[in-house]
Protein backbone atom coordinates (compact mmCIF):
# COMPACT_ATOMS: atom_id res chain seq x y z
CA UNK A 1 0.00 0.00 0.00
CA UNK A 2 1.28 3.46 -0.87
CA UNK A 3 2.24 5.62 2.10
CA UNK A 4 -0.46 7.96 3.34
CA UNK A 5 0.07 11.70 2.83
CA UNK A 6 0.61 14.01 5.77
CA UNK A 7 -2.73 15.44 6.86
CA UNK A 8 -3.51 18.60 8.80
CA UNK A 9 -6.98 19.34 10.16
CA UNK A 10 -7.85 22.93 11.05
CA UNK A 11 -10.68 22.81 13.55
CA UNK A 12 -12.72 24.49 16.23
CA UNK A 13 -13.80 22.40 19.24
CA UNK A 14 -17.35 21.11 18.80
CA UNK A 15 -17.73 22.46 15.26
CA UNK A 16 -18.51 20.28 12.23
CA UNK A 17 -14.75 19.70 11.96
CA UNK A 18 -15.27 17.30 14.85
CA UNK A 19 -16.83 14.77 12.46
CA UNK A 20 -13.61 14.75 10.43
CA UNK A 21 -11.50 14.15 13.54
CA UNK A 22 -13.70 11.21 14.53
CA UNK A 23 -13.42 9.74 11.02
CA UNK A 24 -9.63 10.01 11.12
CA UNK A 25 -9.47 8.30 14.51
CA UNK A 26 -12.01 5.67 13.45
CA UNK A 27 -9.71 4.81 10.54
CA UNK A 28 -6.53 5.04 12.69
CA UNK A 29 -5.08 7.55 10.24
CA UNK A 30 -2.35 9.79 11.71
CA UNK A 31 -2.87 13.51 11.36
CA UNK A 32 -1.95 16.85 12.85
CA UNK A 33 -4.64 19.18 14.12
CA UNK A 34 -4.47 22.94 14.51
CA UNK A 35 -7.02 24.83 16.53
CA UNK A 36 -8.33 28.13 15.22
CA UNK A 37 -9.33 31.39 16.87
CA UNK A 38 -10.79 34.72 15.82
CA UNK A 39 -8.46 37.64 15.26
CA UNK A 40 -9.30 41.27 15.99
CA UNK A 41 -11.46 41.40 12.85
CA UNK A 42 -13.40 38.23 13.78
CA UNK A 43 -11.61 36.24 11.07
CA UNK A 44 -10.23 32.77 11.72
CA UNK A 45 -6.52 32.32 12.14
CA UNK A 46 -4.39 29.43 13.43
CA UNK A 47 -4.38 29.52 17.22
CA UNK A 48 -0.72 28.44 17.29
CA UNK A 49 0.26 31.49 15.25
CA UNK A 50 1.29 29.44 12.20
CA UNK A 51 -1.20 31.17 9.89
CA UNK A 52 -2.72 34.63 9.97
CA UNK A 53 -6.36 35.01 8.97
CA UNK A 54 -5.32 36.11 5.48
CA UNK A 55 -2.93 33.19 5.14
CA UNK A 56 -5.62 30.82 6.33
CA UNK A 57 -8.01 32.25 3.74
CA UNK A 58 -5.39 32.03 0.96
CA UNK A 59 -3.92 28.63 1.81
CA UNK A 60 -6.64 26.63 3.56
CA UNK A 61 -10.23 27.90 3.36
CA UNK A 62 -11.37 30.73 1.11
CA UNK A 63 -14.25 31.58 3.51
CA UNK A 64 -12.23 31.41 6.74
CA UNK A 65 -14.38 28.55 8.01
CA UNK A 66 -13.62 25.16 9.53
CA UNK A 67 -12.96 22.46 8.76
CA UNK A 68 -9.93 23.17 6.68
CA UNK A 69 -7.90 20.18 5.53
CA UNK A 70 -4.42 20.28 4.05
CA UNK A 71 -2.89 17.26 2.34
CA UNK A 72 0.90 17.17 1.94
CA UNK A 73 2.00 14.52 -0.51
CA UNK A 74 5.37 12.69 -0.31
CA UNK A 75 6.84 14.98 -3.00
CA UNK A 76 5.96 18.04 -0.90
CA UNK A 77 3.02 19.15 -3.04
CA UNK A 78 0.10 20.47 -0.98
CA UNK A 79 -3.62 20.55 -1.61
CA UNK A 80 -6.42 21.99 0.55
CA UNK A 81 -9.93 20.57 0.75
CA UNK A 82 -12.90 22.40 2.24
CA UNK A 83 -16.49 21.42 3.11
CA UNK A 84 -17.24 18.63 5.55
CA UNK A 85 -18.77 16.15 3.07
CA UNK A 86 -15.76 16.42 0.75
CA UNK A 87 -13.22 16.01 3.55
CA UNK A 88 -15.10 13.05 5.04
CA UNK A 89 -15.23 11.44 1.61
CA UNK A 90 -11.51 11.89 1.13
CA UNK A 91 -10.68 10.46 4.56
CA UNK A 92 -12.85 7.40 3.86
CA UNK A 93 -11.12 6.93 0.48
CA UNK A 94 -7.70 6.58 2.11
CA UNK A 95 -8.68 3.26 3.70
CA UNK A 96 -11.79 2.07 1.84
CA UNK A 97 -11.61 -1.32 3.56
CA UNK A 98 -12.87 0.40 6.72
CA UNK A 99 -16.23 0.86 4.96
CA UNK A 100 -16.95 4.35 6.29
CA UNK A 101 -18.22 5.47 2.88
CA UNK A 102 -20.10 2.21 2.29
CA UNK A 103 -19.25 -1.12 0.70
CA UNK A 104 -21.76 -1.42 -2.12
CA UNK A 105 -22.64 1.25 -4.66
CA UNK A 106 -26.11 1.54 -3.14
CA UNK A 107 -24.69 2.02 0.36
CA UNK A 108 -22.28 4.64 -0.94
CA UNK A 109 -25.14 6.57 -2.54
CA UNK A 110 -27.26 6.39 0.62
CA UNK A 111 -24.42 7.52 2.85
CA UNK A 112 -23.56 10.41 0.52
CA UNK A 113 -27.23 11.39 0.49
CA UNK A 114 -27.34 11.61 4.29
CA UNK A 115 -24.03 13.47 4.56
CA UNK A 116 -25.07 16.03 1.94
CA UNK A 117 -28.48 16.44 3.56
CA UNK A 118 -26.89 17.00 6.96
CA UNK A 119 -24.58 19.64 5.47
CA UNK A 120 -27.16 21.42 3.35
CA UNK A 121 -30.50 21.08 5.10
CA UNK A 122 -29.76 20.60 8.78
CA UNK A 123 -26.49 22.49 9.14
CA UNK A 124 -26.66 25.02 6.32
CA UNK A 125 -30.35 25.92 6.19
CA UNK A 126 -31.30 25.02 9.75
CA UNK A 127 -28.39 25.83 12.00
CA UNK A 128 -27.13 28.50 9.62
CA UNK A 129 -30.38 30.45 9.98
CA UNK A 130 -30.66 29.80 13.72
CA UNK A 131 -27.10 30.77 14.64
CA UNK A 132 -26.14 33.19 11.86
CA UNK A 133 -29.22 34.95 10.45
CA UNK A 134 -26.92 37.68 9.12
CA UNK A 135 -26.04 35.27 6.30
CA UNK A 136 -29.61 35.61 5.03
CA UNK A 137 -30.96 39.05 5.96
CA UNK A 138 -30.03 42.47 7.27
CA UNK A 139 -30.11 41.72 11.02
CA UNK A 140 -30.57 45.41 11.87
CA UNK A 141 -34.20 44.70 11.02
CA UNK A 142 -35.25 42.81 14.12
CA UNK A 143 -38.39 41.43 12.51
CA UNK A 144 -36.42 39.92 9.62
CA UNK A 145 -33.80 38.56 12.00
CA UNK A 146 -36.39 36.90 14.21
CA UNK A 147 -38.20 35.45 11.21
CA UNK A 148 -35.03 33.81 9.91
CA UNK A 149 -34.19 32.41 13.34
CA UNK A 150 -37.69 30.95 13.65
CA UNK A 151 -37.41 29.44 10.19
CA UNK A 152 -34.11 27.87 11.21
CA UNK A 153 -35.72 26.41 14.31
CA UNK A 154 -38.48 24.80 12.25
CA UNK A 155 -35.96 23.35 9.81
CA UNK A 156 -33.82 21.91 12.61
CA UNK A 157 -36.77 20.29 14.35
CA UNK A 158 -38.12 18.84 11.10
CA UNK A 159 -34.69 17.41 10.28
CA UNK A 160 -34.30 15.75 13.67
CA UNK A 161 -37.79 14.32 13.36
CA UNK A 162 -36.99 12.96 9.90
CA UNK A 163 -33.81 11.26 11.14
CA UNK A 164 -35.62 9.82 14.15
CA UNK A 165 -38.40 8.46 11.94
CA UNK A 166 -35.83 6.87 9.64
CA UNK A 167 -34.05 5.20 12.55
CA UNK A 168 -37.34 3.95 13.96
CA UNK A 169 -38.36 2.41 10.63
CA UNK A 170 -35.06 1.12 9.30
CA UNK A 171 -34.30 -1.33 12.08
CA UNK A 172 -30.60 -1.11 11.24
CA UNK A 173 -27.78 -0.82 13.73
CA UNK A 174 -26.71 2.53 12.24
CA UNK A 175 -28.17 5.16 9.91
CA UNK A 176 -27.29 3.12 6.82
CA UNK A 177 -27.44 -0.59 7.60
CA UNK A 178 -25.46 -2.41 10.27
CA UNK A 179 -22.05 -0.80 9.88
CA UNK A 180 -20.81 2.53 11.19
CA UNK A 181 -20.45 5.10 8.39
CA UNK A 182 -19.70 8.75 7.75
CA UNK A 183 -23.39 9.53 8.19
CA UNK A 184 -23.30 8.42 11.83
CA UNK A 185 -20.15 10.41 12.57
CA UNK A 186 -21.63 13.61 11.16
CA UNK A 187 -24.91 13.04 13.01
CA UNK A 188 -23.03 12.98 16.31
CA UNK A 189 -21.90 16.59 15.97
CA UNK A 190 -25.38 17.73 15.00
CA UNK A 191 -26.91 15.98 18.01
CA UNK A 192 -24.52 17.83 20.32
CA UNK A 193 -25.59 21.16 18.83
CA UNK A 194 -29.19 20.28 19.59
CA UNK A 195 -28.32 19.57 23.21
CA UNK A 196 -26.30 22.76 23.54
CA UNK A 197 -29.13 24.93 22.23
CA UNK A 198 -31.98 23.31 24.15
CA UNK A 199 -33.76 21.30 21.47
CA UNK A 200 -34.76 18.56 23.92
CA UNK A 201 -32.83 15.81 22.19
CA UNK A 202 -33.90 13.13 24.65
CA UNK A 203 -37.26 12.83 22.90
CA UNK A 204 -35.50 11.43 19.84
CA UNK A 205 -35.07 7.98 21.34
CA UNK A 206 -33.36 6.11 18.49
CA UNK A 207 -31.12 9.04 17.68
CA UNK A 208 -30.11 9.23 21.33
CA UNK A 209 -29.34 5.50 21.35
CA UNK A 210 -27.11 6.00 18.32
CA UNK A 211 -25.22 8.81 20.05
CA UNK A 212 -24.72 6.65 23.13
CA UNK A 213 -23.18 3.92 20.97
CA UNK A 214 -20.91 6.48 19.33
CA UNK A 215 -19.70 7.80 22.67
CA UNK A 216 -18.72 4.27 23.65
CA UNK A 217 -16.28 4.11 20.71
CA UNK A 218 -12.62 4.91 21.22
CA UNK A 219 -12.61 7.28 18.23
CA UNK A 220 -15.20 9.53 19.85
CA UNK A 221 -13.64 9.28 23.32
CA UNK A 222 -10.29 10.33 21.88
CA UNK A 223 -11.85 13.16 19.92
CA UNK A 224 -13.67 14.58 22.94
CA UNK A 225 -10.52 14.37 25.04
CA UNK A 226 -8.47 16.21 22.41
CA UNK A 227 -11.09 18.93 22.03
CA UNK A 228 -11.59 19.12 25.82
CA UNK A 229 -15.32 18.51 25.56
CA UNK A 230 -17.21 16.30 28.03
CA UNK A 231 -19.23 13.35 26.78
CA UNK A 232 -23.00 13.35 27.23
CA UNK A 233 -23.46 9.77 28.31
CA UNK A 234 -20.14 8.12 29.18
Amino acid sequence: MAPLPDLTLYYSPGACSQAVRIALHESSIPFRSVNTRHDANRKLEAADGSLTAQEYRDQVHHKNYVPGFVITFPDGHKEAITETPAILSYVASLLPEKGLAGRTELEKAKILSWVMWFAGELQGSGWGAFLAPKRFVDVSDEKLKKGVEQGGTRTIKAAYEHLEEHLQKSGGEWIVGDELTLADLYSYVLYRWGVKHGFGMGKYEKYTELVKKLEARESVKKTLKEEEIPAHFQ
